[in-house]
């Protein structure tokens, strides 16, 4: 996308394990529409600006890192 390269580094600062990952129910299903994603970001305090800017970042990147 041209913009500046910025270090990362993979995985939580806070996760008890590396193969810790989120419960079944926590984030949204990819296979749902707007509504179920609205309903699950709504409850973690986001607006609709930052689920878009979100779900932008996953489609862009990855959601997960490639091995």
């Amino acid at each position: 996308m041209g913009g500046p390269k910025i270090p990362f580094r993979w995985g939580r600062v806070d996760a008890k394990s590396p193969d810790e990952s989120v419960p079944d129910g926590r984030l949204p299903d990819a296979n749902k529409k707007a509504d179920h994603i609205r309903s699950i970001f709504y409850r973690m305090g986001f607006n609709d600006q930052e689920i878009v800017a979100l779900c932008g970042a996953h489609a862009v990147g990855s959601a997960h890192q490639e091995v």
